[in-house]
């Protein structure tokens, strides 16, 4: 890992956070989103799903000017 560009105290807490979360799952990726998950099923708050990220083919037609050049 890279040293950071600059010391901030509270970013560091949150990596470490973010590592002992990680830890406690074993390092599986899957396996800690599969506790989310199931974490996100038996709370009383609503869960909004993300948006979906725009398709290559999308951002392709997005970035094409109307005289097709």
């Amino acid at each position: 890992m890279t040293k950071p560009l600059y010391d901030d105290p509270v970013v560091a807490e949150i990596h470490a956070i973010r590592a002992q979360v990680l830890a406690d799952s074993g390092g599986d990726h899957r396996k800690l989103m599969k506790e989310v998950r199931a974490r996100e099923r038996t709370s009383n708050r609503k869960v909004i799903a993300a948006p979906a990220a725009p398709s290559i083919a999308q951002s392709t037609e997005q970035n094409v000017r109307p005289d097709g050049e």
